[in-house]
This record gives structure tokens, C-alpha cells and sequence, in this order.
């Protein structure tokens, strides 16, 4: 099996190395998939677009019923902290992200009071520099 590349993971206040373990069998997005992320790309000190992407990640988790906890404007402060923890020529994925913690009324939905964020930043060794700047 592959190794995973260099990762940082911020979740409740706090960036940890590596793949962290977030969710657990009763978690509702591990069984029902209620979560949502979106991608960006980190390289040669540039971030393009993240406002975007974040703002989208938003519109996103009210789509799926789930309750936004971040701001874009945060998640763009949050990417631009975690790019500090990488070589400034590294690729990096940014990837922001939602997911319901516990069951709605119904089981099927989510509560959206329970929704939880993360932001996952990782080397993404496939787009080497030569590759971006094509």
C-alpha cells in the first residue's frame, strides 16, 4: 500500500500531522454520507480562486442540510496558516470540509447543529511543479 504523503489536518482548533481519526461507526456521514468538501491548490505561494472554493463549500453544507461553522474568509486564514507548514515548493490539496456528527429526528437527515469542520491540507505529489506551470 502506498504511503500517504506529507499531511496537516486543522480540526477544533488545533493542526495535527497526518490522517487523524475524526469519525466512528454512529457518526452520520460514515453511514449515510452527509458530508461535503471542496478542492483547491496550494503552489508557489499562490492559492487560487480558495475564496471561491471556500464560499462554495458553504452553499454546499446548507444544500445538504448541514449548518456552516466556518466563515470563508476563516477558512482562507486557516489554508494560508496550514501552507506555512509545507516546503514553498510543495503542491499542496486544500481540502475544507463538512460532515453531520449525529442523527436528525429522522435518521436519514443530519443534525445540522451537529455539523463539524475540518481542513485538510496534503503534499500532492502528481502535480509536480512543472506539471502547475504548464
Amino acid at each position: 500500500m502506498a504511503e500517504m504523503s506529507k499531511t496537516r489536518t486543522w480540526v477544533e482548533g488545533k493542526w495535527y500531522e497526518g490522517n487523524p481519526p475524526l469519525i466512528g461507526p454512529r457518526t452520520h456521514s460514515f453511514w449515510l454520507g452527509s458530508n461535503v468538501f471542496d478542492g483547491a491548490r496550494g503552489f508557489e505561494g499562490v492559492m487560487p480562486d480558495l475564496d471561491l472554493h471556500c464560499a462554495r463549500l458553504n452553499r454546499s453544507a446548507v444544500n445538504l442540510g448541514m449548518k456552516p461553522t466556518m466563515r470563508f474568509e476563516e477558512m482562507v486564514e486557516l489554508a494560508t496558516e496550514g501552507m506555512k507548514k509545507f516546503e514553498a515548493d510543495e503542491a499542496v490539496y486544500i481540502r475544507p470540509m463538512y460532515w453531520a456528527e449525529n442523527d436528525g429526528p429522522g435518521i436519514i437527515d443530519g443534525d445540522p447543529e451537529s455539523t463539524r469542520f475540518c481542513m485538510c491540507l496534503f503534499e500532492h505529489q502528481c502535480h509536480q511543479k512543472e506539471r502547475l506551470t504548464v
